[in-house]
């Protein structure tokens, strides 16, 4: 019985120790538990603030595409607008400019701030190297080209304005540095 006595006692011993060691046990689960649960909130916020930081290069992305598909529209009008203007076929010219400019002559005319400018058309020998471009909040698409005579003399640069008209892209005011 003794033996009995004895065997009783250390197995109630052995299921407190269990016990108090389970106790401790949950304690730490428990806190782990909060500690990954905090971690996995924070990653959570940091994957949508990548999502939205993805999304934002994703419409810039998509923007600059628009932007250069409109600066390879306009150059090559621009070019064809040249060309015309150094063969002197006015009638061509008028297909690529604003209907708040005009063509008298040989002259590109536009209003701005009430006062009229008139820009001589480009001469026979001048080459066009496109420099800038860039589309603004309103609307207007401002290029800028240098302009060379024969390829060999620097002959300053020109600032041409475009206004989107009836879906296309027309020259709405040109200005030179020289």
């Amino acid at each position: 019985m003794k033996k009995r006595v004895v065997l009783s006692m250390f197995i109630l011993i052995a299921l407190g120790m269990v016990a108090c060691s389970n106790d401790g046990t949950v304690k730490t689960s428990q806190a782990e538990i909060e500690k990954l649960q905090a971690e996995i909130a924070q990653l959570k916020n940091t994957n949508k603030e990548l999502e939205a930081s993805l999304v934002k290069e994703k419409q810039k992305n998509e923007t600059n595409a628009q932007i250069y598909q409109i600066r390879d529209i306009v150059d090559l009008q621009t070019r064809e607008m040249f060309r015309a203007m150094m063969k002197g076929e006015t009638e061509k010219v008028k297909q690529y400019i604003s209907k708040e400019a005009a063509v008298e002559g040989k002259q590109f005319v536009y209003k701005a701030n009430n006062e009229v400018i008139s820009i001589p058309f480009v001469t026979k020998g001048s080459t066009f190297r496109q420099r800038s471009f860039d589309i603004y909040k309103d609307g207007r698409f401002i290029t800028n080209y240098e302009v060379w005579i024969n390829d060999e003399t620097y002959s300053g640069t020109l600032e041409l304005m475009f206004t989107k008209e009836d879906n296309q892209w027309k020259l709405s005011s040109m200005q030179g540095d020289r």
